[in-house]
């Protein structure tokens, strides 16, 4: 019975030592805005690669490698970030989280994206 209860309270002890792992960090609107604006994200969605470039002016630039440039306008409001891309396209909106330095897309349905932010313009040409 003392051996059991040794190697519970060792368990807990153990336990506590171990560094907690914080959860992703929502942004906020002015976050969405501060990272992005005037950097480029690349990551992988849906098992496609891509870029993305944010403009201060709210225009943005999304390549995926061996695929021709697509313009759309964006914006952070209400602590997401917001997209229409083309003249008759519909506008849609994902939360942001940053993991330590990933940075990761929510979807409306909790689907999340990881991505990296890069300095300034890195788009492929």
């Amino acid at each position: 019975m003392r051996n059991n209860a040794t190697a519970a309270m060792i368990g807990l002890l153990l336990a506590g030592a171990m560094p907690a792992v914080a959860a992703p960090h929502p942004l906020t609107t002015d976050e969405i805005r501060a990272l992005l604006t005037g950097n480029t994200v690349h990551g992988t969605w849906a098992g496609r690669e891509y870029f993305s470039f944010f403009e201060a002016d709210g225009w943005t630039f999304y390549v995926e490698p061996g695929k021709p440039e697509s313009r759309g306008r964006w914006q952070a409001a209400g602590d997401k970030y917001c997209s229409k891309w083309g003249e008759f396209g519909t506008e849609t909106c994902y939360a942001l989280e940053l993991d330590g330095d990933t940075l990761l897309w929510v979807t409306a349905e909790g689907a999340r994206y990881p991505s990296q932010v890069l300095p300034g313009e890195q788009l492929p040409k």
